[in-house]
């Protein structure tokens, strides 16, 4: 499956490939507050940044939004980011899968295969553990076998969904991407179809 690709839906949640018609949403989310990185949460520069760009260039914008194996590590390897939208009807957030081709291996700025964030007003309804669940699909049909995913220690809403979808608890500890005090858990994902069961209560 290629980036433009949507996957199949679970329930009431599928994953798309960012496109202009759908983009109002990503801009009110970004016009409400909303990080699309959750590391930068309530961090307004960012926020208001990336909300300016999009209004200056909106297609410019998108084409950066999807850089597919077209962004290079520190290395400069190829790695190869597939992002999509979680969309119940309306946006939800976003959620991406990144990777390097034939290897499980990840650089160090790289803060695991997956990423993903929920519109506050989304979450704790089942989205995120559908668009996990969808995004394994996703990576399985990548050749994936095997994925690291990382939360922070502190995250309990996080680290639910991630066990929810079969995460296996590894390691703990900081990683390079993120600030050195900050804890994280690591967890191992096995690709594959998404679980029925996506409540999160």
């Amino acid at each position: 499956m290629t980036s433009g690709d949507a996957a199949t839906p679970s329930g009431c949640v599928t994953l798309l490939a960012p496109d202009l018609e759908n983009l109002l949403g990503f801009e009110a989310a970004l016009a409400a507050g909303w990080s699309p990185d959750p590391r930068r949460a309530g961090d307004q520069a960012y926020i208001g940044g990336e909300l300016q760009r999009l209004r200056q260039d909106k297609l410019k914008f998108l084409d950066d939004l999807s850089p597919g194996d077209r962004q290079r590590t520190v290395s400069g390897s190829p790695l190869t980011v597939l992002l999509f939208w979680i969309w119940d009807g309306e946006f939800c957030g976003s959620i991406n899968l990144r990777f390097l081709q034939g290897t499980e291996q990840l650089p160090p700025e790289v803060s695991g295969h997956v990423g993903y964030s929920v519109v506050p007003w989304k979450q704790r309804s089942g989205r995120a553990t559908a668009a996990l669940g969808l995004l394994l699909d996703v990576a399985a049909k990548q050749g994936l076998t095997r994925l690291v995913v990382l939360c922070d220690e502190d995250n309990d809403a996080s680290r639910r969904v991630i066990e929810r979808n079969g995460g296996q608890f590894f390691m703990r500890g900081p990683h390079p991407s993120d600030r050195p005090k900050r804890t994280k858990l690591y967890f191992w994902l096995h690709p594959g179809p998404a679980p029925e069961n996506t409540s999160e209560r």
